[in-house]
């Protein structure tokens, strides 16, 4: 897997021109507002879909289709690779914070598991929604004309519906010990990151070599202020929900989750 790969740029599975991808126009609008208006169509059928017989389907069908976007992203780059041609395997595996949150949420939403739905409620709502944010960053040389546009869209958005989608249908709730179990979760990432992106060029696992005056370059040093930093905003993030005026629309009968 060290050695190099032959790559493929034309066509709908290549690349376009450098800034093909236009920021914050309809390109990259239309998405989210698709996303959205999904949300709030849970939200609004919520009862519908808690009694719907092929609800529990429903939910493998968000599965599959988050775990078809995250192998077809690696099927993908077998076949493009990136704009330098010069990107190995080894400094693509699934080890970022997107990547472990959609891995973990085809899980969640099957089992519905308590401790992962925390995770992603932080990690995943975090990382997915900053990356549909500034999409711009990864996504300069693709628009609507290419796979690797939509592959980045769904792969992105489909973790953050399902995450919500639990939340508002199966009344799942973050606990603040969730917020420990996220940054513990992260912190077994931090050492193979740190292997990998010191072995293999290119690797820039977890943006510890992510090339910014904004974080010293030296990777463990780095490492300790992105731990702080994710502390501050899980934080943040807990202290909004605490007061979240709408949390009671979404109460039922039920026991909630954050009440075990």
């Amino acid at each position: 897997m060290s050695g190099e790969y032959t790559y493929y740029g034309s066509g709908f599975f290549g690349f376009g021109e450098p800034g093909a991808f236009k920021a914050y126009g309809a390109m990259h609008l239309i998405p989210l507002l698709i996303c959205t208006g999904l949300i709030l169509l849970v939200c609004f059928k919520r009862e519908w879909f808690r009694t719907w017989r092929h609800e529990e389907t429903f939910r493998y069908f968000l599965s599959f289709s988050m775990f078809l976007m995250e192998f077809s992203y690696f099927i993908w780059l077998l076949y493009a690779g990136d704009t330098s041609g010069q990107y190995l395997m080894m400094s693509k595996l699934p080890l970022h914070l997107c990547d472990i949150g959609i891995i973990s949420c085809m899980y969640m939403v099957i089992s519905r598991n308590q401790t992962l739905f925390g995770f992603n409620f932080f990690v995943t709502l975090f990382g997915a929604s900053l990356a549909c944010i500034i999409p711009q960053t990864v996504l300069n040389d693709v628009n609507p004309c290419y796979f690797r546009y939509y592959q980045y869209f769904g792969e992105h958005l489909i973790p953050i519906f399902a995450t919500v989608y639990m939340m508002i249908v199966h009344d799942m709730r973050p606990r603040y010990k969730d917020i420990w179990y996220s940054i513990l979760g992260i912190g077994m990432m931090v050492i193979p990151a740190l292997k990998l992106n010191e072995a293999f060029p290119g690797s820039d696992y977890l943006f510890l070599k992510l090339d910014t005056a904004l974080f010293p370059e030296n990777q463990y040093v780095r490492a300790c202020i992105y731990a702080l930093l994710l502390a501050l905003i899980f934080h943040a993030m807990w202290i909004l929900w605490v007061k979240l005026p709408s949390e009671k629309k979404f109460q039922t009968g039920r026991t909630l989750h954050n009440q075990k």
